[in-house]
């Protein structure tokens, strides 16, 4: 019986790495990917403008001139 590429790719992490090694990795990865997606349904609120009428500032942009 073959074995599939995923059982293979297995086999190779755990035969070359420690399970310190992977388990660091492997929760690096899961920590970073939850930790940046979570703000991704506010990115996509805040550009089709379903905050718009939560929003407690009128638009402004800082001017060019310098503060003396």
């Amino acid at each position: 019986m073959a074995a599939t590429p995923l059982d293979s790719a297995w086999e190779w992490l755990i035969t070359n790495f420690s399970e310190f090694q992977l388990a660091t990795v492997v929760t690096f990865v899961l920590h970073e990917s939850v930790f940046f997606l979570s703000g991704f349904p506010s990115l996509l609120f805040e550009r089709f403008g379903l905050f718009a009428k939560y929003k407690i500032q009128v638009c402004s942009y800082p001017s060019r001139t310098p503060l003396d």
